[in-house]
């Protein structure tokens, strides 16, 4: 039987069905096979038809299943270490230019008296240190080297409060670490401006105690958002 014929039967049992029950003074309930059960007065006449699924429940019902989608992988960042998987080609004119557009990041500090402490060992002698230590007592403030932004304040087992920041130039990322706090505003992403205070010079992270100092290092990353990666560059050069 077509479509079209099976509308008119179930059209036309409708119909008789509510002209009997009207002679009898009763209400006609109209419940499709399938459906969930449920109570009706005796004054009601039930009629009873073949229940069809609308074809687009039928249609979602055939689709495959869309897998969840996955979550995104979680970034894990070595504490202290500087490393160069992302590291940028670093040219002599680069270095030149960074050298511009620093300054020593402790007030009263001369470049003279800035001791090498580069290419020290550390860690019972199984790293470089690969950064400049500048001794100073606690709470100095600590200056911004360069303009530039704030790229992450992170909290280190061995740096303790760090902020890395990027350069001028937005090519390289300046790190300083050990810091005994941060300076009023400081956050994520604001503007630097060179000199201004970041933070205060400390013994957090694995400083000793009574050796405050401040752990300046710089790195230059294919892109600063990598804050954590990069070619570590002498800082003590470009201080002169």
């Amino acid at each position: 039987m077509t479509s079209l014929s099976r509308t008119r039967v179930v059209t036309r049992t409708i119909a008789l069905a509510a002209l009997a029950a009207a002679s009898l003074g009763c209400k006609v309930v109209i419940e499709h096979a399938g459906d969930s059960a449920r109570s009706t007065k005796r004054s009601d006449t039930v009629v009873s038809l073949p229940y069809t699924r609308p074809a687009d429940t039928v249609a979602a019902a055939s689709r495959p299943a869309v897998p969840a989608p996955l979550p995104l992988p979680q970034i894990s960042t070595a504490d202290g270490d500087v490393s160069d998987s992302s590291a940028a080609e670093t040219t002599p004119a680069d270095l030149a230019m960074l050298s511009l557009e620093l300054i020593i990041p402790l007030p009263g500090v001369k470049a003279s008296e800035l001791r090498d402490t580069f290419n020290e060992k550390r860690g019972g002698g199984t790293r470089t240190h690969e950064a400049l230590d500048i001794m100073a007592p606690r709470g100095t403030p600590v200056l911004s080297a360069s303009a530039g932004r704030v790229l992450k304040l992170h909290n280190s087992k061995d740096g303790g409060l760090m902020v890395y920041a990027a350069d001028a130039s937005d090519r390289f990322v300046l790190m300083y670490a050990h810091l005994d706090r941060y300076a009023e505003g400081m956050r994520d992403s604001v503007p630097l401006r060179q000199g201004q205070i970041i933070g205060y010079v400390g013994s957090t992270g694995n400083a000793a105690a009574d050796a405050p100092h401040l752990h300046f290092a710089i790195a230059h990353p294919r892109d600063v958002k990598l804050w954590w990666t990069g070619t570590a560059i002498d800082p003590r050069p470009l201080l002169r």
